[in-house]
């Protein structure tokens, strides 16, 4: 049932982002256009952390910085792909 109750949030969540017409297909190439302009660091300490579920402490390992050198490196590269997806959507 946590999978179900799971998948249910993530659905809301899709639909208050990309709203209920959206297929999602213009918002992902939006993303990964604004993830490219990251530089290679930041792209892969959010990969790890999102696709590989990485603790900040491995995340910081592989990138010879410390965990608090790694949050902020995480923190930064979130507010930028955020202000780049904003830019775009409020484009149209």
């Amino acid at each position: 049932m946590r999978v179900t109750s799971e998948l249910e949030q993530l659905d809301s969540q899709w639909l208050r982002w990309a709203g209920s017409e959206g297929n999602g297909n213009d918002l992902a190439d939006r993303l990964a256009e604004c993830f490219g302009r990251l530089t290679a660091r930041a792209q892969l300490s959010l990969k790890l952390r999102f696709s590989e579920g990485a603790s900040r402490e491995h995340i910081a390992k592989e990138l010879g910085i410390t965990e608090h050198g790694a949050k902020n490196l995480m923190q930064r590269a979130k507010a930028q792909l955020k202000q780049c997806l904003d830019e775009k959507l409020n484009r149209e």
